[in-house]
Formats: structure tokens, C-alpha cells, sequence
């Protein structure tokens, strides 16, 4: 182990003698002399229960949270009391804006509430009969596949990040735990819709392995937020769109609303994420709009990849169909970098992209 407790409990005299005291009915009780702030906190609205934002007040509210944590390095819940000499758990992400969120407690409960299970909710039998060497058949097994990587290393962004992440910023960390799950569900859901009946998984897409990869090896928090909840889950959404136009059976349009729904979490957390933090420090602009510059180079070898396209084009009925795809989820991008703060993308490597698919 690389951590020892400062000393061997099991063999601490003072301890057995402390316990000793307390079995015999000698309670200490200074404890229940330093209590937090009394609260006094019921649902707003009692048919969905209390929230996170119900319990969000005074001394417990985010609100208290200072911009750079200095003084709780514990695994102590926000408000707590702090007593001395409490071990520090090496939290790298300490700085409010980097992780911030207002949506954050929402969009927990959001997630809690539209859960689902593709083991039981899919209606697979309505893929019965498909003809499962059929063109459109493999195309929508291909793009499973992709999604299934999508799902899979979804997962371990978070999941890199949420341990390193101060426990004053719990409703994130409870956020970053709903995106590994999920993420890990999107990725359960298309393996099992790639190998339902005669099925088979597709081909690895190595474009799209590189954009996953530079989400893993994101320099910190806020590029790896900007990259995968800001621009891969926009871009995921908006295929969870066409899948649904495109889809000829129950089970496939089912797949594809809640893909859709799934995704839109990510990306609502990933704007209003990105726009809190320019609103607290202008001077990061900069900084994030050329990070996203080398993350749209990344999507933008993953939708011209073969194993991404013509899947799609396939399903879609032509090139046309799949361009007016890219062209509104590169517009809905534009969109939400504009409103937090990222500034025009006009001349980053999107456009460019959709000028060469559309000539």
C-alpha cells in the first residue's frame, strides 16, 4: 500500500482504554458539542422529492464555496466540521470553476429519475426476423459499435477524474459517478443491439480511437469536460436524432430517444460548465478555444472515417442526408460555444470540413 495510517491502531493502549471507558457506560460526548449549522430543509415540490437544490442553503449551499479550496482536504462532506490533523486525500482538482456547474444538482436528479435498463426496457424482439446479412443491417451494427467505444471510454474520463476532484464539490462528483454510469449503459445497450439475434460486432474505427484517446490525455478537467461533454456528446445527440428518423423498428427508435436523452445530460452539464468558468475567468478563452480547435480536428477524422460515414450514408439513403446531419450538429455546436463564451468557430476545423462533404 503507498498510504500507512500514522499509527498501529490494533495495538494503541490509549484506544483499548477509550473503548474500555465507553462500553462501561463513561460516554464522552464533546462530539455533540460542535454540531454544524442547524438547517431546516423540506422538498420545494413533494411529488419529486427532495433534491440536492432543496438541501442547498446556508452554510451548506455552494455558494460558500470559496473559488480555490484551501481549507478541506478531507474526505469530509461540505459543511462538516473540520477537527485538526485530518488526513489530506491529494485532491488535484481544487478550484471551483474548474469542475462548476449550477445544472450539476439538477441533472443528478435528472438521471436518477430517467433511468433505464436495456436488458428489459428494448423491446429486441422487434429485430426478429431481420435479414441479418442485409446492407442496413451491418450499417447499424458498425455504428453500434462505434457507440459502444464511445460508452466505454466515456466511462473512464470521469471516472480518471472524479477521485482527483475536492468532496466540496460533491454534486459534481455525484454528476461525473451518473456520467460513468450513463456512459457505461450507452456502451451496454449497442453491444447488446450489435449482437442480438445473428449478430456480430463491426470494425474498430482508429480516427475515433484518436479522438477518444485525446480525451483521456486531456491536460485537465476543463479540456476533457469541453471535449467530451461539450463536443462529442453534441455530436452524439445529434446522431441519436438521425438513428431515430432513420430507424425502421421499435427497438432501434427506443435505442435512440434514449441515447438522445442521455447525451443531452452531458452536453447541457459540459455548456453551462464551460460558460461558468469564462464568466469566473475571461482570461481561459483562449486557452479552451485552441484546446477545441485540436478536439474538432479529432471529430472531424472520426465522421469522415469509413467506419463512421458510410454506415450512416447507408442508413440515411445518401451522402446528402448524412451532410445535412453534420451541417446542423456543427451549427448546434457553434451555438453552444458561442453562448459560453467560446467565441465564432467560423474558421475552426468544422467548417472546413462540411465545405469539402457539401462541394
Amino acid at each position: 500500500m503507498a498510504y500507512i495510517a500514522p499509527k498501529d491502531y490494533a495495538t494503541d493502549v490509549a484506544i483499548f482504554e477509550k473503548v474500555k471507558r465507553t462500553m462501561e457506560g463513561d460516554l464522552d460526548l464533546a462530539w455533540m458539542t460542535h454540531i454544524g449549522e442547524r438547517a431546516s430543509f423540506r422538498p420545494s415540490n413533494p411529488t419529486r422529492g427532495l433534491t440536492l437544490d432543496d438541501i442547498n442553503g446556508g452554510g451548506y449551499a455552494p455558494e460558500r464555496i470559496p473559488e480555490i479550496v484551501r481549507h478541506n482536504f478531507s474526505m469530509a462532506p461540505r459543511g462538516a466540521i473540520l477537527p485538526p490533523g485530518l488526513p489530506s486525500l491529494g485532491y488535484q482538482v481544487n478550484r471551483k470553476s474548474d469542475v462548476w456547474s449550477d445544472l450539476a444538482p439538477s441533472l443528478f436528479e435528472e438521471a436518477k429519475s430517467r433511468r433505464w435498463a436495456p436488458a428489459r426496457d428494448v423491446p429486441w424482439s422487434a429485430l426478429d426476423g431481420r435479414e441479418a446479412g442485409s446492407r442496413r443491417e451491418i450499417a447499424m451494427r458498425q455504428l453500434s459499435t462505434d457507440l459502444c467505444a464511445i460508452g466505454l471510454v466515456c466511462a473512464d474520463v470521469p471516472a480518471y477524474w472524479v477521485w482527483r476532484t475536492n468532496q466540496e464539490f460533491h454534486e459534481v462528483k455525484y454528476l461525473m459517478c451518473v456520467q460513468m454510469f450513463d456512459a457505461a449503459r450507452i456502451a451496454e445497450a449497442f453491444r447488446k443491439r450489435a449482437l442480438y439475434g445473428s449478430g456480430a460486432l463491426g470494425v474498430d474505427c482508429k480516427p475515433l480511437g484518436e479522438l477518444l484517446k485525446m480525451l483521456l490525455a486531456a491536460d485537465g478537467y476543463p479540456q476533457a469536460s469541453l471535449g467530451m461533454n461539450l463536443l462529442l456528446f453534441g455530436w452524439v445527440q445529434a446522431l441519436a436524432r438521425a438513428l431515430e428518423a432513420a430507424a425502421d423498428n421499435a427497438a432501434d427508435a427506443f435505442l435512440a430517444t434514449r441515447l438522445m436523452q442521455d447525451a443531452s445530460r452531458f452536453v447541457a452539464y459540459g455548456t453551462d460548465h464551460m460558460r461558468s468558468l469564462i464568466h469566473t475567468r475571461p482570461g481561459m478563452a483562449d486557452q479552451l478555444a485552441e484546446a477545441l480547435d485540436l478536439f474538432e480536428n479529432g471529430l472531424v477524422g472520426a465522421l469522415g472515417a469509413r467506419e463512421v460515414i458510410e454506415p450512416l450514408v447507408l442508413l440515411a439513403g445518401g451522402l446528402e442526408p448524412v451532410a445535412a446531419l453534420y451541417r446542423e450538429a456543427a451549427r448546434e455546436h457553434a451555438g453552444r460555444c458561442e453562448a459560453a463564451g467560446l467565441g465564432d468557430r467560423s474558421a475552426g476545423p468544422l467548417p472546413r470540413f462540411l465545405e469539402l462533404i457539401s462541394g
